[in-house]
């Protein structure tokens, strides 16, 4: 089976089946998505110039053919033939040639190698190596965006679908709320404020109902474009596992990771690395270039004598020479000095980038860690809540509490359970976020496709 049919079988199986996993959504994004073919043409188009760049360490071997004719008036030339001298008669007999142009040919071949330009094609080689890394590295930075996008939207749809289950529920009790107020106010056990307040709540309810369809239709939409798909309407049903705190290295090893994994990072220190290679450059124009050059080549006036002197009268020179810049104004002196200054900005770059990172990273590991302590305790809220609801409802049915009481305990629940679903999910993200930052996450997700 090629890759196409894997990949249609995969297809298949994840918009038909009852479900699917992050993995998938997380192969579909990288298969498709048009920023990562774009990255990965970047790549081989550093490769192709990684390979360009050698040509100036390597000898230059040039042909050269010419052929020319020139006319002008015919002429009249005699050539004494001496061979027939008749010495009695001491005549000389002539031979008369007529001619109206003049032709020349000519063919050879040269070689030029450069000996030595100030290390010049050395550093452009440099450089071309070091394009290439920033495009790999660039190729990374996109595949970890798109992974992150992909995990935000997925937790983002199933945020939605489970806000939308708790505002179903909320529809639900309160549907059953009013049929008991209006049997209790049908018998003259409550007031009519009591309906009123009922039939509010549950054309709040309706309202929010609406609200989390909206909301779980819009993420939707957004995973299906994370995932470089269109949503024709196919059945999504977003699985999970229970959320666990995860390990979270210490700050010397996010520093450490920082330096060593994260690609933001490694393309800033690169392109330190490449602006040094540009000064070098400039300042290597500075000093003497020495060439070399090897010439072969023949004349003649017909094809004929042109192959012949390539046997018998051919030509061959080899010059060498040296260049020594002396004085050109200020403009390699300037050029050099705007290099130094931008080797100079890219280091501060560098080392202002690893600090916003290095916080940006500090501040989710605190997050993360105050989430493993708030997730149990909005577990614990929403069970009291339940109870609370249910206890509140019993004693309206009896007759020793007010609506407002039900009605409140009501709210408490559903914003207990709204907020135990933001964490949760929030917290998942947050985790993707720092793998993310850390240049850990596509790493991770690699070693689970294998």
């Amino acid at each position: 089976m090629n890759n196409k049919s894997i990949k249609w079988v995969l297809f298949s199986t994840i918009i038909y089946a009852q479900g699917y996993t992050l993995n998938d959504c997380i192969d579909i994004a990288i298969d498709g998505k048009r920023t990562i073919l774009s990255a990965e043409l970047g790549v081989v188009s550093a490769s192709k110039g990684l390979k360009a760049s050698y040509s100036g360490l390597l000898p230059s071997i040039q042909a050269a053919t010419s052929a020319g004719q020139t006319k002008f008036p015919e002429r009249i030339s005699l050539i004494p033939d001496y061979s027939n001298i008749d010495i009695n008669n001491l005549t000389i007999p002539n031979d008369t040639i007529r001619a109206d142009h003049y032709s020349t040919y000519s063919a050879g071949l040269t070689l030029n190698q450069t000996l030595y330009d100030g290390g010049r094609s050395w550093n452009q080689v440099q450089q071309a190596k070091t394009s290439l890394e920033i495009a790999r590295l660039n190729q990374r930075l996109i595949h970890i965006q798109v992974i992150q996008n992909v995990i935000q939207s997925y937790y983002g749809l199933l945020k939605a679908q489970k806000l939308l289950d708790v505002s179903d529920k909320n529809l639900e009790m309160s549907n059953q709320q009013l049929s008991l107020v209006k049997k209790q106010f049908e018998l003259g056990v409550v007031k009519r404020t009591d309906l009123l307040k009922a039939e509010v709540a549950i054309g709040q309810a309706r309202v929010d109902m609406l609200n989390k369809k909206t909301s779980l239709q819009n993420a939707r939409r957004i995973l299906f474009n994370d995932m470089g798909l269109q949503d024709f309407g196919q059945q999504i049903t977003v699985v999970e596992n229970d959320w666990i705190m995860p390990n979270i290295p210490s700050s010397s090893g996010i520093l450490n990771l920082l330096k060593n994994q994260n690609p933001s990072l490694l393309i800033s220190k690169a392109q330190v690395g490449l602006n040094d290679l540009s000064y070098r450059l400039i300042r290597g124009l500075r000093l003497p270039s020495m060439n070399t050059s090897m010439n072969y080549s023949a004349n003649g006036e017909s094809t004929n004598q042109l192959l012949d002197a390539f046997k018998d009268d051919w030509s061959f020179g080899l010059n060498l020479s040296i260049s020594l810049p002396i004085y050109n104004g200020s403009t390699l002196s300037i050029q050099q000095q705007q290099a130094d200054l931008s080797r100079q900005q890219s280091e501060y770059s560098y080392i202002t980038l690893l600090n916003d990172l290095r916080v940006q990273a500090e501040l989710i590991r605190e997050t993360l860690n105050n989430y493993s302590e708030i997730i149990p305790l909005n577990q614990s809220v929403v069970a009291s809540a339940e109870e609370d609801l249910k206890l509140a409802r019993e004693r309206y049915s009896l007759g020793s509490a007010t609506i407002l009481e039900v009605l409140d305990a009501q709210v408490s629940l559903i914003r207990s359970n709204s907020n135990l679903i933001n964490t949760v999910h929030d917290a998942r993200i947050q985790e993707a976020s720092l793998k993310g930052l850390l240049g850990t996450l596509d790493m991770e997700y690699k070693q689970n496709e294998k």
